[in-house]
């Protein structure tokens, strides 16, 4: 295999900082590890322990939070990378891949990303995203774009309409509402190392995190050689500069993902698999029992030594019938997960290893666990169980309903600050308060003081452009100022807040 050379990948270097010198192997370690320090410190992985993963505003601790489960996903990272590591070395490949002084951070990168992977995850999850667009699609009608107007734009933003002739202007009103019209998670995540809580983080680790590779304005047709890595947003269009540099800096083509990623992909996938039906058991939607028969409904015929047979029916045949209830349901998840993770880790693994030349330069179209082989059965068949049992249960649908008419109330509440003229909400920004907006200004008021600063400075830096063009950013850092507010919430504050300005407390 010619043109694999990890130090090309791995760039310890800074956005914000002077270029860095590293001679000694520790003094590439000692970057890496300030990553780690930054990240675990930051207020945005304090805020997971707020945030759930499936049921939304559990009171029960034994319940994962998004913090327990990205550190369950964490340890499975570390796991497949000192398996690849392993692997690469019994084979004497360890120089010829350039990781000679790059096996801790390989490990640490991977561990990190794991972590921070649900860092831009809104409160209520999936549904809590939908809320964010379905309010900005109902106002700025994206599927009305283009260069020029048509006869149907339903767009409510006068300063983002189209209009003749100006088909410049129009190309950046289209991509804005587009853009503003695809929240995502993973490009929250991109968005909040980056521009809000600015960790200034060496390039591979943020690369490590740019999962999906379009940016959230794309409207055309997506190409069949990226159509599993382009399909939801990465990163949005405020991050855009940043990240072609990213690219540049980790040797990344325009599409393409930073190798290390798809193992933090795999991690997350065998994590949540187990964990959101283990659970479900915790919240008694399902005994034991009936999650073994749903399993096997799944699966089909189960053939001793197959991979059922090895893991979940291997676990379910180690519950001690003479113990308490409770231990039952622990000992059948320990075991299951020991089985599962014993089995998929070295697939995922050897996956990474056989794909390499494609994994190494980001154009692989896949996840390392979706292939035809018995470990991705087995994965589809939790996810189905967590499907059709557990996502579809009465109160997790309930809570879901919630969640969303909670985003979307919110929106409601906050959008005086977007009907506001740039002249006024200018004045509001920098007075701190406008007489002739006694409502606006106590709503500025609430604003956490990061996602202003956020929002002053990329406003500042339109100081050289056109006044259309000033106003047209403008607006757009102003609706990202209310997601970066309302999405960085944890699902408790969101509800409680919801509740107080509704005046329903």
């Amino acid at each position: 295999m010619s043109g694999i050379d990890f130090k090309q990948k791995i760039s310890f270097q800074r956005p914000f900082s002077k270029p860095i010198e590293a001679e000694e192997e520790y003094d590439i370690v000692r970057q890496f590890e300030s990553d780690r320090g930054r990240i675990v410190n930051s207020a945005a992985i304090r805020r997971l322990q707020q945030k759930t993963q499936v049921f939304p505003l559990e009171r029960n601790a034994a319940v994962r939070s998004r913090l327990t489960h990205s550190m369950e996903v964490q340890q499975v990272g570390r796991h497949i990378a000192k398996e690849i590591l392993n692997r690469f070395k019994q084979a004497g490949r360890i120089d010829e891949l350039g990781l000679t002084r790059l096996l801790d951070p390989f490990e640490s990168i991977v561990e990190m990303a794991c972590l921070m992977h649900d860092i831009g995850n809104p409160p209520f999850g999936h549904f809590g995203e939908s809320a964010i667009n379905d309010w900005f699609a109902q106002r700025l009608d994206p599927a009305s774009c283009g260069s020029e107007p048509g006869s149907h734009d339903r767009c409510q933003v006068a300063t983002l309409r189209l209009h003749e002739g100006e088909s410049d202007l129009n190309r950046l009103r289209s991509r804005i509402r587009q853009d503003l019209s695809h929240f995502e998670g993973n490009a929250q995540a991109i968005r909040m190392v980056y521009s809000l809580l600015k960790l200034n983080l060496t390039y591979a680790q943020v690369g490590c995190i740019l999962k999906y590779t379009r940016p959230a304005y794309w409207a055309s047709d997506i190409p069949a050689s990226h159509s599993y890595l382009m399909k939801k947003p990465g990163y949005y269009l405020a991050e855009e500069a940043f990240v072609d540099r990213l690219r540049r800096e980790l040797h990344m083509g325009e599409f393409d993902r930073f190798p290390l990623t798809y193992i933090m992909e795999a991690a997350d996938d065998i994590s949540y698999c187990v964990a959101d039906l283990e659970d479900a058991v915790e919240k008694s939607i399902f005994t034991v029992e009936q999650l073994y028969q749903h399993l096997i409904q799944e699966w089909g015929e189960v053939v001793p030594g197959d991979l059922f047979d090895k893991t979940v029916a291997s676990a379910f045949r180690k519950i001690d019938r003479g113990g308490a209830r409770r231990s039952a349901e622990d000992q059948f998840f320990m075991y299951l997960r020991v089985f599962t993770v014993a089995r998929l880790v070295p697939h995922a693994a050897q996956r990474f290893i056989d794909n390499l030349d494609a994994v190494y330069q980001g154009s692989f179209n896949q996840a390392l666990l979706e292939d035809s082989s018995p470990a991705y059965q087995l994965l589809k068949i939790f996810k189905n169980v967590a499907f059709k049992h557990v996502f579809n249960h009465p109160e997790v649908e309930q809570l879901e309903l919630q969640g969303y008419r909670v985003i979307s109330g919110l929106l409601d509440i906050y959008s005086p600050l977007l009907a506001m003229s740039l002249a006024d909400f200018s004045q509001l920004v920098h007075e701190d308060s406008h007489r002739a907006y006694p409502i606006e200004t106590r709503l500025f008021h609430k604003l956490s003081t990061k996602h202003r600063l956020a929002y002053a400075e990329a406003v500042e830096g339109l100081q050289h452009l056109s006044p259309e063009q000033q106003a047209i950013r403008e607006y757009y850092f102003r609706a990202r100022l209310l997601q970066d507010y309302i999405s960085g919430m944890t699902d408790l504050y969101a509800y409680d807040e919801y509740r107080r300005l509704m005046a329903a407390e």
